[in-house]
């Protein structure tokens, strides 16, 4: 039976990666996390259920994924790697905070496989909101190993960047049990097709192969988070409760779209993706607003810092835009709303009002988002970012906090 570990129990590892794997049948499942509590709580209930709702149809069905084990990766760490080394998928499913803990994770499976001279094809799925993860990933094993090392781990274990893309949240249902999710039924788990398994090898039948994975990245990331978060951004400052909300809001929805018609723009200026027709946006927004799935606005705008960041989904095709002389002027007017909402529960939203009390505006807006102010296009993003959050902060100080739409602004 093959072995599949997936690093990161959260909503994607457990929703997405684990629940695949569990229902396709064959496979010895395992997760590696950190988190003690998590740990305790799925070695305790031993099963979860992931509940998949078609957002069109509202047609849902609910899988119960039990029989895995679980590996604290620092308490447990020689049977975890042990564990990593013997798996034939290894599936990452963390933020890009944990990517360097990850490296060096496999970085110590890679010593053991060399030691205990094992030739076993392997591939390491990377999963996760992020331009560039094998790039990534295989930078930092190519200096965390030395020559031997890395040339064994590179000839038999394939990095492979995936889409993982369903949209997973805790569940809502009155009663559920502990762990349980809810979210989106993508059937499908985009992969790249750069595998060593050889021919005749019989591959998981939600793997989705292909060779443009990593561009359907950047093109996810920096069109459709773009606008996700657009919409999560503006539903927090305004005080929406989901997703749904803000995107029936003619005003957020519109800017919203604007943001994304520049992030697309960008696209097909920098890798020839084409701009999809205006029924494209409405299928999409549709599916923001379907009844069937009530995604939460804090579960979408946790980490603002880090979806702040200059390479994450604003200033990522902020930066593209300009780059291509095309004004990035409502991907970033949407972005500033990320610097002014409240959320008690999120330390990085405390942490961001932190900065912006204790230095100048545009000082803040340097630390936050790691815009380099002496680089001109960074230096034209973070201007255009500082008015737009003034210009703000202007509005409430005449009104209080409400959708424009509602003021009889467009």
């Amino acid at each position: 039976m093959s072995k599949v570990t997936i690093i990161g129990a959260g909503r994607t590892g457990r929703g997405m990666f684990g629940e695949m794997f569990f229902s396709e049948g064959g496979f010895d499942l395992a997760f590696g996390d950190i988190n003690p509590e998590l740990i305790r709580s799925l070695r305790e209930q031993g099963h979860y259920v992931v509940e998949q709702t078609n957002l069109d149809s509202g047609m849902s069905k609910a899988t119960c994924v039990s029989d895995f084990k679980v590996y604290d990766a620092k308490a447990d760490r020689e049977a975890y790697l042990k564990r990593l080394a013997e798996s034939d998928y290894i599936a990452v499913a963390v933020f890009p905070s944990s990517f360097d803990d990850v490296a060096r994770d496999l970085a110590d499976m890679a010593r053991l496989r060399r030691k205990s001279g094992s030739g076993q094809k392997a591939a390491v799925i990377l999963g996760g909101n992020f331009v560039g993860l094998r790039s990534y990933f295989s930078g930092a094993l190519r200096k965390l190993l030395d020559d031997d090392d890395y040339e064994i781990f590179d000839g038999q274990v394939a990095l492979v960047t995936s889409k993982a893309n369903r949209k997973m949240t805790y569940s809502s249902k009155p009663g559920a049990k502990p762990l349980s999710l809810e979210g989106d039924d993508k059937p499908f788990l985009p992969v790249e097709d750069r595998f060593l398994f050889g021919d005749g090898y019989e591959y998981p039948s939600f793997f989705k192969r292909s060779d443009d994975v990593e561009l359907r990245m950047a093109e996810k990331i920096w069109s459709e988070n773009l606008l996700h978060c657009s919409l999560g951004f503006m539903g927090a400052y305004y005080g929406f409760a989901t997703i749904n909300d803000v995107a029936s809001d003619e005003f957020c929805a519109d800017l919203a779209r604007r943001a994304w018609k520049e992030g697309r723009a960008a696209l097909e200026a920098e890798y020839g993706i084409p701009v999809p027709d205006e029924s494209f946006f409405r299928t999409m927004l549709d599916k923001f607003k379907s009844p069937h799935f009530r995604d939460r606005i804090d579960r979408v705008v946790r980490q603002p810092m880090r979806k702040l960041g200059r390479h994450d989904r604003f200033l990522g095709p902020a930066l593209l835009c300009l780059k291509h002389d095309i004004v990035p002027f409502f991907t970033l007017r949407a972005a500033a709303y990320g610097f002014l909402f409240s959320d008690e529960k999120d330390e990085q939203v405390a942490k961001i009002a932190k900065i912006r009390s204790a230095m100048t505006l545009e000082d803040a807006v340097v630390k936050i988002t790691g815009l380099d102010a002496s680089v001109s296009e960074e230096a034209t993003a973070c201007g255009l970012l500082i008015g737009f959050i003034q210009e703000l902060q202007c509005l409430e100080k005449q009104a209080p906090r409400v959708p424009a739409c509602e003021e009889g602004v467009r």
